[in-house]
C-alpha cells in the first residue's frame, strides 16, 4: 500500500493535512464501532502509513511519532489518569504533611478567644520535653430549638475525635453533653489518682457509663482557673475532659496539673 492508496481508502485528497487524516480516521473508527460494515484493518493500515509518512517528512523522531499516536488513541485515558493523580495528591499530601502536635488543647463551645499565647507560653516553659503544643478555639453555637451545633465547628471537633488527634478538651455544658452522647470521652476515675495535685470532689462532673450504667467522672470544672479565663471569654461552664482515643496520657496529666495549679498561689 502506498500513500495514494491510503488516501483513497480514507477518501482524502492528496494534500490532506495531518489534522484531516486524524479526524477522518476518528470518524471512520466511530462508524465501525457503531456497527457499519467497513474494512477496519485497511483503514487502520492506511492511517498508520499516512501518519508515519508525515512524521518522516517532517523529520520527527520515532519517539515523538509514537507519542502522538499514543495520545491520539489513549488521550481520554491519559486525561482520566492525570485527574485521578491530582485528586489523590490533594487528599494524600495534606495527610502526609499535616501538623500532628504532641499535645492538643481544644476550647470547644460558645467561646471567644482572648489570649491563647499565655497558656501556650506557660505550658512550653513547664513542659520543655513536649515540643509541639497546639491550643485552639473551636466555636460551637447552638442553632434554634433543634440544639444542633454549627456545621464548621462540629466537623472540626468530630475530625479531631475520630483521628485520635484530640487530647484535652475544655468545653461548655452543651458541648460536653454532645461529645458524651458519642461516648468519646475518657472516664477519669482512675486517672485522677495519678495527679500530684488534689482536685476537690465538688469540681467533678459525672456521667453514666453507657456500657455498665455506672456513675463515673468524665470532667473537671475549671471555670475559675487562671489559664482558662485568661484564654477565652464566654459566660458558660468550663469543663476540662479528655478524649477517649488519646495516646498522650503523660503529657495530658502534666498539662492538667499546670492548668489547675498555675496562678492559684
Amino acid at each position: 500500500m502506498d500513500r495514494n492508496e491510503a488516501l483513497q481508502i480514507l477518501n482524502l485528497g492528496k494534500n490532506a493535512s495531518r489534522s484531516q487524516i486524524e479526524k477522518r480516521f476518528e470518524n471512520l473508527s466511530r462508524r465501525v464501532k457503531n456497527g457499519e460494515d467497513l474494512e477496519y484493518d485497511s483503514i487502520e493500515k492506511a492511517y498508520n502509513l499516512l501518519i508515519d509518512k508525515e512524521a518522516y517528512n517532517r523529520n520527527d523522531s520515532k519517539l515523538m511519532a509514537a507519542y502522538r499516536k499514543f495520545m491520539f488513541h489513549y488521550k481520554g485515558w491519559a486525561i482520566l489518569i492525570l485527574i485521578s493523580v491530582v485528586i489523590f495528591s490533594m487528599v494524600l499530601i495534606p495527610m502526609i504533611f499535616r501538623r500532628v502536635p504532641d499535645l492538643t488543647i481544644s476550647f470547644a463551645g460558645r467561646y471567644g478567644e482572648v489570649d491563647l499565647d499565655i497558656m501556650d507560653q506557660i505550658l512550653q516553659e513547664n513542659m520543655p520535653q513536649t515540643e509541639d503544643i497546639l491550643i485552639e478555639v473551636i466555636y460551637l453555637d447552638e442553632e434554634g430549638e433543634s440544639g444542633e451545633f454549627d456545621y464548621g465547628g462540629r466537623t472540626r471537633l468530630t475530625g479531631l475525635l475520630i483521628s485520635e488527634e484530640a487530647d484535652i478538651l475544655i468545653v461548655d455544658d452543651s458541648t460536653f453533653n454532645y461529645i458524651r452522647s458519642d461516648n468519646a470521652l475518657m472516664a477519669l476515675d482512675n486517672l485522677i489518682t495519678e495527679f500530684s495535685v488534689e482536685i476537690p470532689e465538688e469540681n467533678f462532673i459525672y456521667g453514666v457509663n453507657f456500657d455498665t450504667g455506672e456513675k463515673m467522672i468524665y470532667g473537671i470544672s475549671v471555670a475559675d482557673k487562671y489559664l482558662i479565663y485568661r484564654s477565652v471569654y464566654g459566660e458558660y461552664m468550663r469543663i476540662l475532659c479528655i478524649a477517649e482515643r488519646t495516646t498522650h496520657i503523660d503529657d495530658i496529666i502534666k498539662a492538667i496539673e499546670i492548668i489547675i495549679t498555675y496562678g492559684s498561689e
